[in-house]
């Protein structure tokens, strides 16, 4: 006979806590209070928690997950998402989903099987799929390519780590040469590995781009009109907003779009791979400025209205960052000039999973963090600027952060 967990008096009490919140949040979300759905989501994962044992809990977490990943990555390359959604998601056998590539059925039955476990495909019937919302937003290459960058960028890494830090006597990473990826895969840094992995880095850059339609805009959270556009040169550089290792100018294209007033020059500043796939994708047509810069050298646009960071910071540790705003600091024009700071700020308690997730993924792959309040405060204080406002919107999502001299 199996073993039954035990349930105490206490532990009933504390279940019933946490149904009481999922229902209070569930009531207030019906009621049309929207921001009542991420506490609906947090109460629920909390009453999971509560009603698992200790030893269920430990079984999820190095049990499950780590299979889970790897299957939806195969999923990817068997092509099960786009392939579930062909004739109108009218239901397919394992053989159907395993007709797109020439795939072993019986290896196809094992991987779709674990994609219903993730919700990311329906079971009708015994080895008989169906989609739902998640498989139709797998289906698109940009999506898809989400679960393609992170596993193959990370999972060496991560392998590697424990031993990494072993060897280091469990130091926290700083070197941004010399850390786990370098470890773990004998290659100088995770960014000259990208541009050396054409599928990985074009993954990359559709999956981010992807992913800031689902989260709130800088531009939502920041007062542009007052802190950009009032006052605003017309002149040359001090009209300029430069976008600084904006990957292929999506967030440019954004602003351009939601703040059609701001009337000065728009400038994406990359390394040069980056540049020429923005070129490729029509970056340039549309009144973006294209500049190759290093920003590890003197910044050329002098007395910018903006220099704007989006998760640049948190590429590097903070030797590094000092670089970086150092030569922001020397090109502004104090009392003009802004720096923009769009990245993680994590809580000093209760921390959302969004960050500390990407905190060990960044450990991991460029030996920086993502970094608190205070910790940023720090930082940029450390490089004679000040910090004149921090803007947030919805836990887990980036914050901004504005910066003079």
């Amino acid at each position: 006979m199996p073993v039954q967990p035990s349930i105490t008096p206490d532990h009933k009490e504390r279940i019933a806590q946490a149904l009481r919140e999922v229902a209070a949040d569930g009531f207030k979300f019906l009621d049309g209070d929207l921001e009542a759905r991420e506490k609906l989501i947090a109460s629920a994962r909390e009453l999971v928690t509560t009603a698992e044992t200790p030893v269920e809990t430990l079984l999820w977490n190095v049990w499950a997950q780590p299979t889970r990943v790897v299957a939806a990555r195969v999923a990817v390359d068997l092509k099960i998402f786009e392939t579930a959604m062909k004739d109108n998601g009218q239901p397919k056998t394992n053989e159907d989903l395993a007709a797109a590539t020439g795939a072993s059925p019986a290896l196809v039955k094992r991987i779709a099987r674990a994609c219903v476990s993730m919700r990311m495909l329906n079971e009708q019937g015994p080895g008989l799929y169906v989609p739902n919302a998640l498989t139709a937003l797998l289906s698109q290459p940009e999506y898809a390519s989400g679960i393609t960058f992170s596993f193959d960028i990370t999972q060496t890494s991560f392998a590697k780590m424990p031993t990494y830090l072993r060897n280091t006597g469990f130091q926290n990473p700083q070197n941004a040469l010399d850390g786990p990826f370098q470890y773990a895969n004998s290659y100088g840094s995770a960014f000259t590995w990208l541009t050396d992995h054409p599928d990985v880095f074009k993954a990359f850059h559709s999956y981010v781009h992807a992913l800031r339609l689902h989260r709130p805009s800088w531009s939502d959270m920041y007062p542009v009109q007052e802190r950009l556009i009032k006052g605003l040169k017309s002149n040359g550089d001090a009209s300029a907003f430069v976008d600084i290792g904006g990957g292929t100018g999506q967030i440019l294209q954004d602003f351009h779009a939601s703040v059609p007033q701001y009337t000065g020059r728009l400038v994406l500043q990359e390394i040069p791979d980056v540049i020429t796939a923005a070129t490729a994708m029509g970056v340039g047509d549309d009144g973006i400025e294209l500049q190759v810069h290093d920003f590890f050298t003197p910044q050329p646009i002098k007395g910018a209205r903006a220099y704007f960071m989006r998760s640049v910071l948190h590429d590097w540790p903070d030797e590094q960052c000092r670089k970086i705003l150092g030569h922001l600091k020397d090109a502004m024009e104090p009392g003009y000039s802004k720096i923009l700071i769009s990245d993680c700020i994590v809580a000093d308690e209760q921390a959302a999973w969004q960050h500390i997730s990407l905190d060990l993924f960044m450990m991991a792959q460029v030996s920086s963090q993502e970094r608190t309040k205070r910790e940023l405060y720090a930082l940029i204080e450390s490089c004679g600027l000040k910090v004149t406002g921090v803007y947030n919107k919805g836990q887990g999502n980036e914050g901004l952060i504005e910066v003079v001299i």
